[in-house]
């Protein structure tokens, strides 16, 4: 098969697809990865197909975070024209044929170009968006129903796509020959075109959502020989497991007082601390004793070496943590990220959320509090690290 992976984003919605990219590889198929362009040396070092997409918007992000909401404000004006830049780079996938598209709903464009080329399509969701449930909540509600509005709460997922079906109408008719608005991602999902690609240990399936819509288990990259820098490896081996605290590009607008705050809270616990500062959400201007400052590292090899993970709640992260079996404390920033600090602790391996003002004595009491959940992380890392998502979805795309 000639299956195409269409995704947009930041790295964890694209390493989920190269994952699977790499897996439908392995099992004797031609996949082509269509990402933004800055993710180009991830697939190569991977040995994927690629084809780049238009990242302005991830630029534009970059650029404007923690400017305050004027500069927000200022940069909208400009999402519309990058948005159908990266549209047309989508066009271009047309000129080849492929037998399946597996999309990212980011991408807007996936079940459009699916439409052209006459193949099915499959919604790839990291996060449960569109098959509503009386179970729980949509992920990305801001604020808390009755338990009787569950369901209800489900149509903001088709508000997500609203604002941008006028640009991919035109863009449809321009460049595809297309007419009309595609169907909502939400019906194609209620169809059953959908693969749920996170661990049914962490979130098994509702009892109201048809069998096709079974959570995968998690889409992984393999861990690999990633050497580890030397100033990292000697500060592992110098000590005990430290805290890892990293946010991602996740933050609340003043990456200083952060920063600030993370490093009295380590201090407080009287732990070593790996700091990752990611996308800038964490701006530390020194290393203090028994603190390391990275950018970034492989969470599958950092994670097993780190006694507490301390993180925004994005599912990538919490993917990472659960399959390494370390205990997580969960300061959540937005969308769906409250919703999996609540599972979590749920599951007993986190303790409650972190939300409201942060505090350096807050932030303390909770990776202390996480040190004992280590038994039930390592339990529940045994039952998510014996599934193999990206065998799981292989098996529905191929069938």
């Amino acid at each position: 098969m000639r299956p195409l992976l269409i995704t947009v984003g930041s790295r964890g919605d694209v390493q989920p697809y190269l994952a699977l990219a790499l897996g439908l590889r392995a099992a004797g198929h031609r996949p082509l990865l269509a990402a933004p362009r800055r993710f180009a040396p991830l697939a190569a070092a991977h040995g994927v197909e690629f084809a780049p997409l238009n990242d302005e918007m991830l630029g534009l992000q970059d650029t404007v975070r923690g400017q305050g909401v004027r500069a927000a404000i200022t940069a909208a004006r400009s999402v519309k024209p990058m948005l159908r830049r990266m549209l047309d780079d989508q066009a271009a996938l047309t000129a080849e044929p492929a037998d399946v598209v597996i999309y990212h709903p980011k991408s807007l464009g996936g079940p459009s170009i699916a439409e052209k080329l006459g193949v099915p399509a499959l919604a790839g969701l990291l996060v449960p968006l569109y098959l509503p449930t009386a179970a729980f909540p949509s992920p990305i509600l801001p604020f808390r129903v009755p338990r009787g509005l569950n369901r209800a709460s489900w149509r903001i997922s088709g508000a997500v796509e609203a604002p941008y079906r006028r640009t991919v109408r035109g863009w449809r008719a321009d460049k595809l020959g297309l007419r009309g608005t595609p169907r909502p991602v939400t019906a194609l999902v209620e169809a059953g075109d959908v693969l749920h690609a996170w661990s049914p240990h962490l979130l098994p399936a509702p009892a109201d959502w048809p069998a096709a819509a079974r959570p995968t288990g998690f889409w992984s990259l393999p861990t690999g020989d990633w050497t580890p820098p030397e100033r990292l490896a000697r500060f592992l081996d110098d000590g005990d497991p430290p805290v890892y605290v990293g946010f991602g590009s996740s933050a609340g607008g003043d990456p200083g007082t952060l920063t600030a705050t993370v490093l009295e809270a380590v201090r407080l616990t009287g732990r070593r601390a790996v700091l990752s500062t990611g996308w800038g959400a964490l701006r530390p201007e020194g290393e203090p004793d028994g603190v390391l400052v990275i950018e970034e590292a492989p969470h599958e090899w950092l994670f097993p070496r780190v006694a507490v993970a301390v993180h925004h709640g994005g599912i990538g992260t919490v993917a990472a943590a659960l399959r390494a079996g370390v205990p997580q404390v969960v300061r959540p920033f937005l969308g769906d990220q409250p919703f999996w600090a609540g599972h979590l602790h749920r599951l007993g391996v986190a303790p409650a959320p972190v939300t409201g003002r942060l505090t350096p004595d807050l932030l303390a009491t909770a990776i202390e509090a996480a040190i004992p959940l280590a038994p039930a992380a390592v339990g529940l890392a045994a039952r998510v690290t014996a599934e193999d998502g990206v065998a799981t979805a292989i098996a529905r795309i191929t069938s």
